[in-house]
């Protein structure tokens, strides 16, 4: 008896089959997200649709001057409309009970953390395109940088400060404040190599950060490889000068993250599926500046 005990109690409790699964794929999942992180969460409760309400036209500050009895002029901000309808992504993966049975629990996790691997890469390379197709402003990187010595010098497939400089200036001049850059790692390389940046300090404070996510010119730096390689990223989060309610854009989820078990008795198996429904939207395209023609190796 208490052999036929031991061998139920063991098998009960095999690597897939626990209670904390759906947790730990987050947990494996949720660290990978970068581009998403840009794009605040919109829980969609109720319908298909979300419908946002955005500002358009002009964001100038300042009040015009009335002449002597003349009529008080109106400040009225023209609004838009932006639908965006989420879909369904999911997932899943087979293992068999054996495996459960003999308790491979590295080939087990190997295979939950591939599966939330590649959901955060669809969810993140989602989020990528709808930025992609919403820049309002592009511009071929230069390479060209300034010397400590005050001399320009070009690497060529770089980005070069004045590249990031010029983007900076066009996000200003629809009164955003740029926040983010956004890059491959091999254009992240390209950046780091510039003398300027690898130095220790300048003027008082580093300029590029210790650490994978760090900072240049006060500029957040995300390296993703979901971002292609060749092509880079200076954008606001929605910070600007008027004091406009204009975030960058939403990530629309109707459906949260959500994993199940089910039993496959025909195959003696499990399969865990994984599954989703959401939407990325840009709402705010002026505040995104593509900067093309670096390099891709």
């Amino acid at each position: 008896m208490s052999f036929q005990r031991d061998a139920l109690t063991w098998v009960d409790t095999g690597a897939v089959a626990y209670p904390a699964l759906h947790q730990h794929i987050i947990e494996l999942t949720m660290p990978a997200l970068i581009v998403k992180r840009l794009l605040p969460e919109f829980p969609l409760v109720a319908g298909r649709t979300a419908t946002f309400v955005k500002e358009k036209g002009s964001r100038s500050i300042g009040i015009s001057e009335i002449t002597e009895g003349a009529e008080i002029p109106m400040d009225f901000t023209p609004l838009d409309y932006v639908s965006i309808t989420p879909y369904k992504k999911g997932e899943r993966i087979r293992v068999p009970r054996e495996q459960i049975e003999d308790l491979y629990i590295p080939v087990i996790e190997q295979q939950l953390r591939r599966l939330a691997r590649r959901v955060a890469y669809q969810i993140d390379k989602d989020c990528l395109t709808c930025i992609d197709a919403a820049a309002a402003n592009s511009s071929g990187g230069t390479g060209t940088s300034m010397g400590a010595t005050g001399t320009e010098f070009t690497v060529s497939g770089g980005i070069g400060t004045k590249d990031i400089l010029w983007a900076d200036a066009k996000i200003a001049s629809y009164n955003f404040l740029a926040d983010s850059i956004l890059c491959n790692p091999i254009n992240a390389r390209d950046l780091k190599y510039l003398p300027h940046f690898s130095l220790a300090m300048q003027y008082g404070e580093p300029v590029i950060q210790s650490g994978a996510i760090g900072k240049a010119y006060g500029l957040d730096l995300y390296v993703s490889t979901v971002v292609s390689a060749g092509t880079a990223y200076v954008l606001s989060t929605g910070q600007n000068l008027s004091g406009s309610y204009a975030p960058l854009g939403f990530f629309v989820i109707k459906r949260p993250l959500l994993s199940d078990l089910d039993v496959k008795k025909e195959f003696d198996a499990v399969d865990v599926s994984l599954t989703t429904r959401y939407a990325p939207v840009v709402t705010v395209g002026e505040a995104i500046v593509k900067i093309t023609g670096l390099n891709t190796t």
